[in-house]
């Protein structure tokens, strides 16, 4: 990816861990400026520190629009403008979602809150400050559960969709300031933390992951590579499009049935985690 990014300054929402993280040490690498975005501020200037001088981290909390603004406008004065913003951050789901009826109304709004007006805080003041940079690009992150039914989750569910859909709005009115607004669909990733090796071991989700992803879950560097790829030059004439990394996660039918060897040739062995 080197120079893919020359001259930008992109800010990162939830960049402190994760594939936020390798995205903005990515985007550095790049050759882009970066604001580091995030809760901890520990995790946050341990990340700057490790990009150098082309990071700045700002200590921000999604469901704040005080603190979003500020993030945004720290952004600005330490690097002179805004050209670029990717919408990662997110509450984790399943600790208090599930199914509608079943979830309290304070864990539906709460986690509504972050995911999606947390969101609309950051385009809001993002987007104010790419138009002032004469133009630049979006990328927000959503998952499979904003394009197919799950039985539970059903808050981040309704978050994510929305997400994608307010994607093809900012998209439509948005080019006039000659900004593009793209989002990327994103899979099962292993950032590294545990989490995704918990969910392969488990006895009863295991199984149902491994036919689900067919071959193996992704890594943040595929991530950081397409939303890197939206946010470039290269990209120049893509707007409005849900780019799905995911290994076809939301291209497979909720049947699962035992796929043959083609032809006598077995399949190579899988890359799992």
């Amino acid at each position: 990816m080197t120079a893919r990014l020359d001259g930008q300054v992109i800010l990162v929402t939830g960049s402190t861990a994760g594939f936020g993280r390798d995205m903005a040490e990515r985007f550095a690498a790049a050759g882009a400026n970066v604001v580091v975005t995030g809760r901890n501020r520990e995790r946050g200037q341990a990340v700057a520190r490790g990009i150098g001088e082309r990071a700045l981290y700002v200590p921000m909390d999604m469901a704040v629009e005080a603190e979003v603004e500020a993030a945004v406008a720290a952004g600005v004065a330490r690097f002179g403008r805004l050209t670029g913003l990717v919408n990662n951050a997110a509450t984790i789901q399943g600790r208090k979602d599930g199914p509608l009826t079943e979830i309290a109304t304070e864990d539906w709004l709460h986690i509504l809150n972050t995911d999606l007006a947390g969101t609309y805080y950051a385009l809001k003041h993002g987007l104010r400050a790419i138009a002032r940079a004469g133009g630049g690009a979006v990328v927000n992150i959503s998952s499979a559960a904003g394009m197919r039914g799950q039985t539970g989750n059903h808050a981040y569910t309704a978050a994510k969709g929305a997400i994608q859909a307010l994607t093809r709005a900012l998209a439509t009115y948005y080019s006039r300031y000659l900004i593009r607004v793209n989002c990327l669909v994103v899979g099962t990733v292993d950032t590294g933390e545990g989490k995704v090796r918990a969910l392969l071991d488990d006895p009863e989700i295991g199984p149902k992951l491994r036919q689900l992803y067919l071959g193996r879950v992704g890594e943040p560097r595929e991530v950081s590579d397409a939303a890197a790829f939206l946010l470039s030059d290269e990209a120049s004439f893509i707007n409005g499009v849900e780019l799905c990394v995911d290994n076809g996660v939301t291209a497979k039918g909720h049947a699962i049935n035992p796929a043959p060897d083609m032809a006598g040739v077995p399949p190579p062995p899988n890359r799992w985690v």
